[in-house]
């Protein structure tokens, strides 16, 4: 979360109070952004390697090499090539000799890398492969684990793969390599690298290693001037089958698969036919007795000439992954299409289905489409489909517009249960988000989209919701397979944590220097320090641990332990520092890490009038720039950070997994605060293994802007992230909100209730008499307008995390008033009851109390009532339930209620 400096108005400003309809009307506060002065100094100074040699030099070095197509430079690792689309005046010292020999130094153990530059001097240079011979000592033993970063890796999803380089003439591609040194090894090893142009010779350089001294620890990962860390790109870390903390395993018997609270029931089409859930109304527990989601099965439809075909359904063959995961796959065979369906469940509540479709022969289709239909009860919100969260309309249609819409998928739900469908194709891509949208938009599914003639219509009757996903005609061509996958969340996803809700309590703050955080921490009542970034002791965004930092971070992690604090620190993917060590090489892997974009010709809300100089002078070309840190105060005074946006779904996602897992053992985090992410949900069950695994209790926060606007293209922040809400403790949505809006906005937008986890505010405090409706506070530190401190004595004399929360949304709660402007929230104890009321609209409100005393366990006769004193929120007062309670506006009470 970044500090509010600019506000912009679009289209006006929205009603003050109660749910938006227009999104036109749609007032932002966008506080991630601010046009940002570029005068700081980065502190990263040019380098031997920074230094261009004049072309005509070039043309002179050139004629040495008559006939040559391209040129070799092998390079330190120190000496990070930097130019693309010019040769360092440096390599022009170079003899023939050196251009085909590589010397090096390393240690035992050590993951040791080095670079090898290739120039094409002549024309471009195609399919540019690597080979490499096993390394070898006098004694024969060998060194074999040696990879080319630019031609080979291991994907974010654990599997291995090759690439295709290619070169522009006049151009240098840096090719990085990493080999890993054995703990035993020592004495010199000799192998040799080929490079080898498609069409052209190869040339081969030839590599040696020198081994001595003693063993590194850990490989060398514990000092970033090394690079040893680019091994972490290629980590399979957390690549396993295994559940995380709070989940149970998956079980499945025939085609009946329970998970942690709810069950799935496929049909003989492989669909689900029946889903239940057993949460109960607040998500505080799992009952013994089931709710239906459905209404009835789901269907997949193929229509043509006026009829749907008729398929004959294979045995659905099964592959258990346990604990976790279960895999499936069954046949829909007609004479003119098949279908094959396949389908996977996992423990957290996530299905994943690709259905393929192939036709025997041509064949025209008048509709392709899905049905769900779902309970009217577990359909009663929705959020999606250019719709914010809270009720559903009764009808609702919606088409593709990936250009100028952040939208491919919907959830509606009750509280206690629900479905959150994603529409993808084959030519699927993980969106950019934020205000970044634009330069990394979706993909049209070219299977549900079918060019725009695709779209998604909800309608309501009976008892029952129909969401229709439809595709529209076409023609089916024979020999060519259609892709219409789609992935399913059943929420919530587990049981809200009462003790994250009530007692985990943040200090969190933009202020340069941590001088005074523990103390204002332990003076104000909060146990967890959120680290963020542009801090004296953490100054690089989602860079941690760097050398010149990391001593500090370390000794004031240790010393919030000392004090019974935790301390947790912002780490995140979708941009990264200038600063970070590895970023040369990861420039070299053309756009795998980096996101490619319109390079110092980017004009974003950060850099409206154009990039940092730093980033024309160094990175060019073919990059986005990101946020923008300024020091103010503390040792960076005068500093600037500046980031780049990396690509979603890469190997950056590996590189972070190793760094969570690096900073666990070495300097004992607490978790992490993440902003924004763009993590897919395979990398965020990843990272919460290594916390259950190396930081038992350790805690993942999610804060995210408000999206719904022009500039995140109207997507509701909660559905881009659902997928990784099974793996966070807690969220911080509030960031350009509008906490004027009415109570289903909040149940679904803010609280994170209907998904089983709990929400804190931000914005100025949010507002806290609403917030109690959900049992939610604000943050110390980030500019409120209202301290949480005295909410949470309140709620420490009151021991209202021992009290069961049932909401104003549980048609059980034995309190509600007769104003609909209001709403009642109780916190029921044995002997005392805790009344939140507030008040949705912009006037004050009269209300009466109607309570079921039997419900409550009370009599009328035997309690008494009060609003006690809670500073900033409430004066000490009497209250007489049978009467008339005022409300202001906006505002609301605590009342409690105690047996006598």
């Amino acid at each position: 979360m970044r500090r509010i400096l600019l506000i912009l108005l679009v289209c006006g400003s929205a009603s003050a109070f109660g749910q938006n309809t227009d999104k036109q009307k749609h007032a932002i506060d966008v506080d991630a952004i601010r046009e940002t002065e570029l005068t700081g100094d980065v502190g990263l100074r040019p380098t031997i390697m920074s230094v261009p040699a004049d072309p005509k030099e070039v043309n002179a070095y050139l004629k040495h090499f008559p006939g040559k197509k391209y040129l070799t430079f092998p390079e330190s690792r120190e000496n990070s090539i930097r130019l693309l689309d010019s040769l360092p005046k440096i390599w022009l010292k170079r003899t023939a000799s050196q251009l085909t020999s590589f010397e090096g130094t390393a240690r035992p153990g050590e993951y040791y890398v080095f670079q090898i530059g290739v120039y094409a001097a002549t024309g471009a240079l195609n399919n540019i492969s690597t080979v490499f011979t096993e390394l070898k000592n006098s004694g024969q033993n060998t060194i074999t684990d040696v990879t080319c970063f630019n031609t080979e890796g291991v994907a974010f999803t654990g599997k291995s793969y090759k690439k295709t380089v290619n070169l522009a003439a006049k151009h240098v591609l840096p090719l990085w390599f990493g080999v890993q040194v054995p703990d035993n090894a020592s004495g010199t090893y000799k192998g040799t690298v080929k490079i080898i142009p498609a069409g052209l010779a190869p040339t081969a350089v030839s590599v040696t290693i020198n081994i001595k001294g003693t063993k590194i620890p850990d490989h060398g990962f514990d000092h970033e001037a090394k690079l040893s860390r680019l091994a972490w790109l290629n980590s399979r870390i957390g690549l396993d089958n295994d559940i995380t903390n709070g989940f149970q395993q998956l079980n499945r018997t025939d085609n009946l698969i329970k998970i942690l609270g709810r069950s799935i029931t496929l049909s003989k089409e492989g669909l689900p036919e029946d889903i239940e859930t057993y949460f109960d109304n607040n998500n505080a527990h799992i009952l013994p007795n089931n709710e239906p989601v459905l209404a009835n099965k789901m269907k997949f439809i193929v229509e043509a000439g006026g009829k749907q075909l008729a398929f004959t359904p294979s045995a659905t063959t099964y592959a258990d992954e346990a604990p976790g995961a279960t895999n499936w796959t069954t046949l829909l065979k007609n004479p003119d299409v098949n279908i094959t369906v396949h389908g996977t469940a996992e423990y957290d509540g996530y299905m994943g289905y690709k259905l393929d479709v192939t036709p025997t022969k041509d064949i025209q289709v008048s509709d392709i489409r899905l049905e769900l239909p779902m309970q009217k009860e577990k359909s009663k919100y929705m959020m999606g489909l250019d719709k914010e969260g809270g009720l559903r309309p009764d009808k609702w249609n919606w088409k593709w517009d990936v250009l100028n819409k952040d939208q491919d998928e919907v959830w509606m739900g009750g509280v206690n249960g629900g479905l959150k469908i994603k529409f993808k194709g084959a030519n699927y891509r993980r969106q950019l988000v934020n205000i970044y949208y634009s330069f990394g938009p979706l993909h049209e599914p070219e299977s549900w989209g079918n060019g725009k003639k695709g779209g998604i219509d909800i309608n309501t009757s009976n008892n029952s919701t129909l969401l229709n996903a439809y595709s529209g005609d076409r023609v089916l061509h024979k020999g060519q397979t259609y892709h219409f996958n789609f992935d399913l969340l059943v929420t919530p996803f587990k049981v809200i944590n009462k003790s994250v809700q009530f007692n985990d309590r943040y200090y969190h703050t933009d202020i340069d220097t941590v001088k005074n955080f523990i103390n204002t921490a332990l003076e104000h009542g909060a146990n967890i320090i959120n680290i963020h970034h542009k801090k004296d002791i953490y100054p690089f965004l989602d860079y941690p641990y760097m050398d010149e930092n990391l001593p500090d971070l370390k000794a004031f992690i240790d010393s919030t332990h000392a004090h019974g604090l935790k301390a947790k620190i912002y780490y995140t993917t979708r941009e990264i520092s200038v600063n970070t060590k590895e970023i040369w090489a990861m420039r070299s892997l053309d756009s795998e890490i980096i996101m490619p974009g319109p390079g110092i010709k980017t004009r974003t809300l950060v850099n409206p009038k154009g990039v940092h100089p730093w980033l024309a002078q160094n990175l060019k070309e073919n990059f986005i720039p990101g946020w923008v840190a300024t020091f103010t105060h503390g040792k960076y005074k005068g500093r600037q950070d500046l980031a780049v946006l990396t690509s979603p779904d890469s190997r950056m996602n590996n590189f972070y997994l190793e760094g969570l897992d690096w900073m666990c053992r070495n300097i004992s985090i607490d978790g992490l605060y993440i902003d924004d992410l763009a993590l897919d949900r395979e990398t965020m069950k990843r990272a919460r293994k290594i916390l259950d695994r190396e930081r038992p209790g350790a805690r993942i926060d999610l804060h995210t802007w408000n999206h719904y606007n022009e500039y995140g293209k109207y997507a509701s922040s909660l559905n881009v992230y659902m997928d990784q809400l099974p793996y966070i403790d807690q969220l911080w949505i509030g960031e350009a909100r509008n906490y004027d809006l009415a109570s289903d906005y909040w149940l679904v937008e803010i609280s994170g209730i209907p998904f089983g986890l709990t929400s804190q505010m931000l914005n100025k405090g949010g507002n806290i008499w609403r917030g109690m409706n959900y049992g939610i506070t604000d943050r110390l530190g980030w500019f409120r307008a209202k301290s949480p401190e005295y909410m949470w004595k309140f709620w420490d004399e009151y021991h209202i995390d021992q009290k069961d929360m049932i909401g104003f949304w549980d048609k059980n709660n034995p309190i509600k008033t007769n104003n609909p402007e209001t709403e009642v929230t109780i916190y029921k104890g044995r002997d005392e009851v805790l009344i939140s009321v507030a008040n949705y609209s912009d006037k004050p409100q009269n209300c009466r109390f109607k309570i079921n005393w039997a419900t409550l366990n009370l009599s009328p006769d035997n309690v008494t009532a009060e609003i006690p004193e809670i500073t900033e929120f409430q004066e000490k007062r009497s209250v007489n339930l049978e009467k008339e309670l005022n409300i202001e506006a906006a505002k609301g009470y605590i009342i409690v209620l105690k047996r006598k």
